[in-house]
């Protein structure tokens, strides 16, 4: 089996030709079959893509890691431009977001996605919504829902919603949150966007919807940013059980959180930036 990852969106990038961007893109692999695994938070994605020679014209799907702007902003334009996709998207990334205590914001600030679903069904994509695990191809899933059974993981935010715009706000658990989960014969490799769900609860539940122990890569957001020490050294603990071959951090993870992981783990964990090429 052939799996290649190109990161088409990331915060940095280490190469001139190409655009940093907060936010998240993906471009998955795997043989013959190509989708898209978020979308950024505005054109970075069109931009890099050109530059690196990636074509979006084949592109068979897109899936989203969850509902923030960050990973949805280039969905519309994307759409607008090569239509007639999928979407694979949990029901609940359509719901308003939003997220409290950003300094400068008194009130809570909308994070959520910038078009409806309707407005995606009308660009003529198939909108497929998911809330458990979803089979893309033999052998490459999106996760849906990831069960919390780990205490010392959270969100990494104070996030909000609402269920309409008359509505209060309630905490946000973010059950939308999901990652993509490929079954290689070298070990499982795990593409997330933010890991809300948490790092480790990811890869538990990985290992359960495969019935694979044997991690070879995880690639993506973290949200390890706002991590605590307890949270980290437990963190630490358990990747030390998966013996992962390679810990691709990007976007959300945070310098600090980064920092410790490379002095923990060393030429295993890599800075996955813009323009970051995986191959297996």
């Amino acid at each position: 089996m052939r799996v290649t990852v190109t990161i088409l969106v990331e915060n940095t990038t280490p190469d001139s030709r190409l655009v940093g961007e907060y936010g998240f893109a993906a471009m998955v692999q795997v043989e013959d079959y190509r989708f898209l695994f978020d979308t950024g938070s505005k054109d970075a994605l069109f931009v890099n893509a050109k530059r690196m020679g990636v074509d979006l014209d084949f592109l068979d799907d897109i899936v989203i890691s969850h509902g923030h702007f960050d990973h949805t902003g280039g969905l519309e334009a994307l759409l607008k431009m090569r239509g007639g996709r999928r979407v694979i998207i949990h029901p609940d990334a359509w719901l308003p977001k939003f997220v409290a205590g950003l300094p400068g914001f008194d009130e809570p600030r909308f994070i959520g996605m910038r078009v409806t679903r309707e407005e995606v069904a009308r660009l003529g994509s198939t909108i497929v919504e998911n809330s458990s695990a979803y089979e893309l191809r033999p052998g490459v899933l999106v996760s849906g829902a990831i069960p919390r059974t780990n205490s010392y993981e959270d969100t990494g935010g104070q996030f909000l919603r609402r269920r309409n715009e008359a509505d209060d706000y309630e905490t946000d658990l973010l059950v939308d949150d999901q990652a993509v989960i490929i079954d290689h014969p070298e070990g499982l490799v795990v593409v997330s966007g933010c890991a809300h769900s948490g790092l480790i609860n990811t890869l538990e539940y990985a290992q359960k919807l495969t019935g694979c122990s044997r991690i070879q890569a995880f690639i993506g957001g973290t949200h390890l940013m706002s991590a605590g020490e307890e949270r980290l050294e437990k963190t630490f603990r358990a990747l030390e059980s998966y013996d992962i071959q390679r810990l691709v951090v990007a976007h959300c993870t945070g310098f600090y959180a980064a920092a410790r992981l490379y002095g923990h783990f060393g030429n295993k964990v890599k800075k996955g930036e813009t323009g970051f090429h995986f191959k297996i």
